[in-house]
This record gives structure tokens, C-alpha cells and sequence, in this order.
């Protein structure tokens, strides 16, 4: 029989031990990856770039190459700021849901409830060369607004919905379409319930400024302006210390330009000392207006993966993370699937025998930023850079690199 200390002592050291399960990047991976960015600046197509990896919270891979703006030469570094346009979408879409779980609405409840002006919407509908307004079947819904099947596009489309928006001046303003229209997101929607929708309510995907109006139902819901509500419910708690609908004077050192191709060579489009973005615009634009930098993102990135949590702190129930991540299309639009706010799809990690398939959730922005979250493997990949319109053959490298490069092993560790 064991003397009690030496119990004691067996105990403890089984209670130490635990199987874990290692989970990283191949070497090859990571050096394919560096080489990869480092070649798309050295060629001239790509200004400057950021590509981060974390898995199991730990930043595992974070690599920034070239420049923030190629004519004053300043680098691109990681905490650089950054225009990330649509991938504002996803966070408007989860500052909704907070709102949710309070009761303040039902996916699908008419619009109509909270903005009367959407009492009464029409529809383009077009006849061989002959096109018409027509009243919609039925209302729209907010799940409309999250999942993109009101009918709004950005104003072009089949047929051309083009004249109406432009009458509205719900039209993105240039250089390059950068810019948001000039009024409030309570006037956009105003303006939006009068222009004739694409189609029937829920009977397409149809891209434009669902999410602009989810975010002026998110003021309603809330009595709030998006941005309050936003640093509120999703910034504070995610310790997303650089992010906003402008920027505050002492972090615009840290602002990218924005490039786009001129002439066959890259040029600046809008030059970070002078932006706009700086003061930001009377347009919040729930759909893409928010500065970020890759960090803050990935604070964003890592709350879904947990299912709802960040550091302790919960913003989401992990089953209205689980709701937003299934599938709200219903084949409308074909094998595309889209849940609340990301895009769902499947991914291969790893290769040969250790490969093997599960989710991941998705989107990108105009100025080439993208992210995927893979819940089930703890992974988060975040691509950055500035330029316009969104080119997306950097990232469409880098992110498949990391996927084929994914190693996860089952070892026994000491308990930390």
C-alpha cells in the first residue's frame, strides 16, 4: 500500500498529464508563403502587403513586406491602418445579432416595422426589351438584409437599375468608386425603399447595400449611431483599439495609402495624409466603412472561432454564432452558400493522408484585404493590402499555401 504522500504524488503527476493536440505550420509552408509575398512586391504588382496566421489563439505566422505608400517609401508594417471595406459587413452583421439576443427584432420580421418607408417596395421585372415596376410579392425581411436577398445591388445589375440609384445619389463617389454616397445611412434608406429592388424579396443573392441597411436598423434597434453602437457591443469587448468609422489624428502616421495600376504601373489613388477616410464620412457605412488594422481583425476573426467568446468575455451566445454560420440561401443562389454575414464553403487542410475537409467562413473588401475562419481547426488566416479595385491573386496564393500546410498530431504534453 502507498504511503499517502507518495499517493499524493502519483495522483498529481497523473492529474499533470493530458493528450493534446499539436496544431501548426509546416516549415515549408511558412517559407513558400514569405517567399510567395516577397516576390508579388519585388515584381511591382503589389505595393505592400500583410498575411497572419494564428491558430489556437497564437499567432503562429505574421509577415508584412513592401510599402504603405510608394512614393513617400514608408513601410507597411503590422499595425498599419487599413481600409477594409466589405470586411465591415461580418461585424455590422454581429453587432445586429447582439441587438437579437436582446429581443430587439426577429429575423423575419418585416423592415417595415422599424422603417415604415419599406411598407410598400417594387421590383424591376423585364419583358423581352420592355421593363417595368411592379409591386414585390412580399416585404422585405430583415434576414433579407443579412443575407443579401433584398434585391439592392450597388446599382448596376440586369436589368439596369442605374438611373434610379443615381436620381437617389446612392451611387459610391470616385476616385474609383471609393467613396460613400453624401448623407446619413437614415437617409440611405430612405432614398433605398424607393428604388425598384432587382428582384422578389429572398429570391436571389443579389450584392449591394443590404448590409448598409442592417446597420441603419442596427441604429434603430439600439437609438444609437452605428459607430457608438458598434464600439460598444463589438470594439470595447474585443479590445479592437483601431478600428472606426475615421481616425484619430494621432494614429494617422500609421495609415496606408491606397494604390491602384495607372498606366501599367502601380500609383496612388488616394493618399493617406489626405483621405477622406481620416474624418470619416456622414455615411457610416455599415456595408464597408470601417478602418482596421490586420490585429484588430483578427480579435474579430478569433471571437467567431470561439464561438462567441473573446479573452473571457462573451459577446455572442455560441449558438447565435452557430445561426449565423448556417447556411440562409436555401439554393438560391445555386452551390453558393452565405450564412448571416460570412460566406460558407469547404476547405482541405494538410495533404496526402493527414488531408481532410471542413468549414470555412469567409469574405473580402475592395481595397484587396481578405480573412478565412476555420472553427474546427482553431484557424484564422487574415490578407491585407491597399489597392483598388479589389485584386485578389496575392491572397488566392498565400491562403491555399497555409491550408496544404496545416499539421495536427495527437501527443501526449505536460498540462499548463
Amino acid at each position: 500500500m502507498l504511503k499517502p504522500t507518495l499517493l499524493l504524488t502519483s495522483l498529481m503527476t497523473l492529474l499533470s498529464c493530458s493528450i493534446a493536440t499539436a496544431q501548426t505550420i509546416s516549415d515549408d509552408a511558412i517559407k513558400q508563403a514569405k517567399d510567395t509575398l516577397t516576390k508579388a512586391v519585388e515584381s511591382g504588382n503589389v505595393a505592400g502587403a500583410g498575411h497572419m496566421v494564428i491558430i489556437d489563439g497564437r499567432t503562429v505566422y505574421f509577415e508584412v513586406a513592401g510599402l504603405r505608400d510608394i512614393d513617400d517609401k514608408k513601410p507597411f508594417e503590422r499595425d498599419t491602418l487599413l481600409r477594409i471595406y466589405s470586411m465591415t459587413k461580418p461585424i455590422t452583421s454581429v453587432a445586429a445579432m447582439t441587438l437579437y439576443e436582446q429581443g430587439k427584432f426577429q429575423l423575419d420580421d418585416p423592415i417595415a416595422k422599424y422603417i415604415p418607408d419599406f411598407g410598400e417596395t417594387t421590383v424591376l421585372v423585364k419583358n423581352g426589351d420592355d421593363v417595368t415596376v411592379v409591386p414585390a410579392k412580399r416585404q422585405i425581411t430583415v434576414r433579407d438584409a443579412f443575407r443579401h436577398t433584398t434585391g439592392f445591388s450597388y446599382g448596376d445589375g440586369n436589368p439596369s437599375p442605374r438611373k434610379y440609384y443615381e436620381e437617389a445619389g446612392m451611387r459610391y463617389r470616385p476616385p474609383a468608386g471609393m467613396r460613400p454616397p453624401a448623407m446619413t445611412i437614415e437617409k440611405a434608406a430612405e432614398a433605398l425603399a424607393k428604388i425598384p429592388a432587382l428582384h422578389h424579396p429572398g429570391e436571389r443573392f443579389t450584392y449591394g447595400f443590404s448590409t448598409d441597411l442592417l446597420g441603419r436598423l442596427v441604429e434603430v434597434w439600439s437609438g444609437k449611431s452605428l459607430g457608438e453602437y458598434m464600439q460598444e457591443a463589438v470594439f470595447t469587448p474585443l479590445d479592437m483599439k483601431d478600428t472606426g468609422f475615421s481616425i484619430p489624428e494621432e494614429k494617422r502616421d500609421r495609415f496606408a495609402s491606397c494604390h491602384t495600376f495607372y498606366q501599367g504601373k502601380l500609383a496612388i489613388i488616394d493618399k493617406a495624409a489626405t483621405s477622406d477616410f481620416n474624418d470619416g464620412f456622414e455615411f457610416e457605412s455599415g456595408g464597408g466603412g470601417l478602418i482596421s488594422t490586420a490585429q484588430d481583425y483578427a480579435s474579430f476573426c478569433q471571437m467567431i472561432a470561439n464561438g462567441g467568446e473573446f479573452s473571457g468575455k462573451r459577446v455572442l451566445k455560441e449558438e447565435t454564432v452557430k445561426l449565423m454560420l448556417t447556411d440562409q440561401l436555401n439554393g438560391v443562389a445555386g452551390p453558393f452558400q452565405f450564412g448571416l454575414g460570412f460566406a460558407i464553403g469547404d476547405v482541405t487542410l494538410g495533404t496526402g493522408d493527414n488531408a481532410r475537409k471542413t468549414k470555412q467562413y469567409s469574405w473580402g473588401g475592395y481595397a484587396s484585404t481578405a480573412f478565412r475562419i476555420v472553427p474546427d481547426a482553431r484557424l484564422i488566416q487574415i490578407v491585407v493590402r491597399q489597392r483598388v479595385p479589389s485584386a485578389n491573386g496575392l491572397g488566392n496564393q498565400l491562403i491555399p499555401i497555409m491550408f496544404k500546410g496545416f499539421e495536427s498530431s495527437t501527443e501526449a504534453g505536460q498540462a499548463r
